[in-house]
Order: C-alpha cells, then sequence, then structure tokens
C-alpha cells in the first residue's frame, strides 16, 4: 500500500534519508557517521507538470447542462456557490494529479444544508469496505490532537471523534457519499485496487537523479568553495602564521592548496542534460511552454495531439464524478432523478482533422505506414487492430 505521506513529500522536494537510501539518490556523511548532505530539490519539473495539467483540466470557463429539467440548474448552482466549489474542484484534481488517488464527500449540516468538499487522503488510514469506505486521519486544534474517523457505505454515514461516536445517519441514497477517484489506473502490485498513479510519475525517477546531480555537484562546490590548505612534513607547532602567508621552518615539509582535480562535473552536467531531454519528451506540456525553434511543424502537430488526448482523458476521469455528485445534489435537494453533463473550456486546440488528411494522403503514396497514422493521433496501433479483429470475429460468427 503507497504512502501518500512520503509521495506528497518527494513532490515538494521534501526527500527523506531513507528515500534517498531506497532509491539510490545522494547522501553524505562526515566521518563519525553524521549526514551532512543529502538530495535536496533544484528542478521541480514534477509541480510545473501539476500545475499545467490543472490549467489545461479547467480551462477559463466551466458549463452545467441539466437537459431534461434545466429548471433545477440555478438549484445546483446555488448550492455550488455555498460551498465555493472552485475551490473544491481545484483541490480535488491537484491532490489527483499529485496522489495519484483524490476524494470527495458530500453530506448535510445540522441544518439540512448540503455539504461539499474535498478529503485529504494525506496521512489519512483508508480502508476499502465491501460497500463503502473507512477513513481515520488526525487534525490538530490549539496544538490538541483530535481523531477522527468517518464510514460511509451504502446503507449509512457514522462518523466518531476521539473513539467516541458523534453521529449516525441512514443513507437513503443508495451509494457510498464519499466518492474516490482514481487518476490513472496502475499496474504497480504494492498499490491497492483503489490507489492509481500520480500523473508526474512518469518523470519521478528522471526528477530525482537531476536533483540528485545538482545536488552532488553543489556539495563539491561548497567543500572546494573554501580553501583547504594541506601541510606536508611539519607539526601544526612548528608552522607560524603571519597575516595570510604561511611559514614552514621543516626544509622538507610542503603547503598546498587543496583543489578539485578532474571533469567529473563536466560528466554530471552533460548527464542532467540528457536526463531533462527525456523529461520534456515525457511532458507534452512543455512543448507549449519551451517550443524549439528547430521543431518540424509535423512534430508539433504530435505533441499537441498526445498532449490533447491526455487532458482528454483527466477530464473524463474527474468530471464524471463531478456529474455523479451534482445528480446526487439536486437528487438530496429536490427528490429528482435527472442526468447532468459537464465540461469546461478546450484549452488545448484540436488540429486531428488536418492530421489525418496529411497522413492519408502519405500513405497512400507510400511515405508513412498505417502505424505511424496510429501513432500520430494517439492510439495503440496494436491495440486497436486487435479490436478490430476481434469485431470482425463477432460479427461473422
Amino acid at each position: 500500500m503507497r504512502s501518500f505521506t512520503e509521495l506528497i513529500n518527494v513532490f515538494f522536494g521534501n526527500y527523506s534519508e531513507d528515500y534517498c537510501r531506497r532509491k539510490g539518490l545522494f547522501l553524505a556523511y562526515d566521518s563519525t557517521g553524521e549526514l551532512v548532505a543529502q538530495t535536496r530539490q533544484i528542478v521541480n519539473y514534477n509541480q510545473e507538470l501539476v500545475k499545467l495539467d490543472t490549467g489545461y483540466i479547467l480551462g477559463g470557463w466551466e458549463e452545467i447542462v441539466i437537459a431534461d429539467r434545466p429548471e433545477l440548474k440555478d438549484v445546483l448552482l446555488d448550492i455550488l456557490r455555498d460551498n465555493n466549489w472552485q475551490q473544491v474542484r481545484l483541490k480535488t484534481i491537484i491532490q489527483g494529479l499529485v496522489l495519484g488517488t483524490t476524494a470527495i464527500k458530500i453530506g448535510k449540516d445540522e441544518d439540512g444544508k448540503i455539504r461539499i468538499g474535498t478529503v485529504p487522503l494525506s496521512g489519512a488510514l483508508i480502508t476499502k469496505l465491501d460497500d463503502g469506505w473507512d477513513i481515520e486521519w488526525v487534525t490538530y486544534v490549539n496544538n490538541k490532537a483530535i481523531k477522527y474517523r468517518e464510514i460511509f457505505t451504502d446503507k449509512a454515514y457514522t462518523r466518531f471523534k476521539d473513539g467516541k461516536m458523534e453521529t449516525s445517519i441512514p443513507n437513503q441514497y443508495g451509494v457510498p457519499l464519499m466518492f474516490m477517484v482514481v487518476n490513472r489506473t496502475s499496474v504497480n502490485p504494492d498499490l491497492e485496487d483503489w490507489q492509481g498513479e500520480a500523473e508526474w510519475e512518469t518523470i519521478l525517477e528522471q526528477v530525482d537523479e537531476i536533483n540528485s546531480i545538482h545536488s552532488r555537484i553543489s556539495r563539491i562546490e561548497d567543500r572546494y568553495a573554501n580553501p583547504h590548505i594541506i601541510v606536508t612534513g611539519a607539526s601544526s607547532a612548528e608552522l607560524k602564521k603571519d597575516a595570510n602567508v604561511w611559514y614552514n621552518p621543516n626544509k622538507e615539509g610542503h603547503i598546498s592548496i587543496l583543489e578539485y582535480q578532474g571533469n567529473v562535473i563536466d560528466s554530471m552536467l552533460r548527464r542532467i542534460e540528457l536526463l531533462e531531454v527525456i523529461v520534456k519528451n515525457k511532458m507534452p506540456e512543455l512543448m507549449l511552454q519551451d517550443i524549439s525553434t528547430t521543431a518540424s511543424g509535423y512534430a508539433l502537430k504530435l505533441k499537441l495531439q498526445t498532449l490533447k488526448k491526455k487532458i482528454d482523458g483527466l477530464k473524463d476521469t474527474y468530471f464524471r464524478i463531478f456529474e455523479k455528485i451534482f445528480e446526487l445534489i439536486i437528487l438530496m435537494e429536490t427528490g429528482q432523478h435527472v442526468d447532468v453533463s459537464y465540461k469546461t473550456e478546450e484549452a488545448i486546440p484540436g488540429d486531428t482533422d488536418s492530421i489525418l488528411n496529411e497522413m492519408i494522403t502519405l500513405n497512400g503514396i507510400g511515405v508513412v505506414s498505417l502505424r505511424t497514422i496510429a501513432d500520430s493521433l494517439g492510439y495503440d496501433y496494436d491495440e486497436e487492430r486487435q479490436m478490430i479483429a476481434d469485431e470482425y470475429r463477432d460479427a461473422s460468427a
């Protein structure tokens, strides 16, 4: 099971000694075994990635449509405003991008008003039940720790404070009032099936190594920034200092300044450059931030399509949950069952038609393959061929 606490600490560059040791990152100890230097955050491509993805997902506007009962939209909007929906959706998406998993809970307060909020998962103990969720966490009020526990099932909602039950309310809506969202399904066997992969984990290894190398270089520079004097052939008692000049009475003695030898730093810097290329190739988001003047128009279009498909996938992941929550809000408030659709601005320009026309033409004259066409539009060629074969076989049966 993943530690959300460690993941969020690494995301913000708070590398622990244990994490650095397990990942083979830079650590330095003195002669007594005390830690004197370690990997620290120098670059933050991971944070830049989450910031850009969040902006692309949310865009500049949002649209909520209730086709069958449009008059209920105002009811929903009033409740969303009362709950500071803009902040809730932002926190929910950022948590999902950072931790790979996020959650929203919904309920009613003592006055019967509907309340929506992001469930803070970092530091929480989460247990998946057959019919819901059990979540525990600790908060501090006036430096006093208070332990909370909430149980969400399709039959009831129960809350405990410091081990004492505060409330237990029947759930008449048939679904747990906490919605867990998986950012991206992971094949990592160490994760629970409700834990997803954080968006920035695709570049985690490279970012860690870049920070490790930078920290090692910084340590080397610190060590040699202040002159270290080496004296051979004389004891400290035999040395006399006059201003900045050292005199050695022992004629066989030698005084020199410790200087860094070799060109390993150049090699380390080249390694960083290579890792940054890998990071940027994995992050089509950076294409819009740092477009190379040498990149071809075709290459830029490919990156745009890759980015658009990725953002569309993320929107589908989060927005389908938002729609379920909106439908539940209207049901709780009015007793009406409705279908709600939710979308935001398309922040990534689409150019599928022009790419497709260009590719079909090039394929027709034998310049590019069908695999290249599929790749250019963001599809897995082998996977699509298999699905087509399956459909053909089913149709022929």
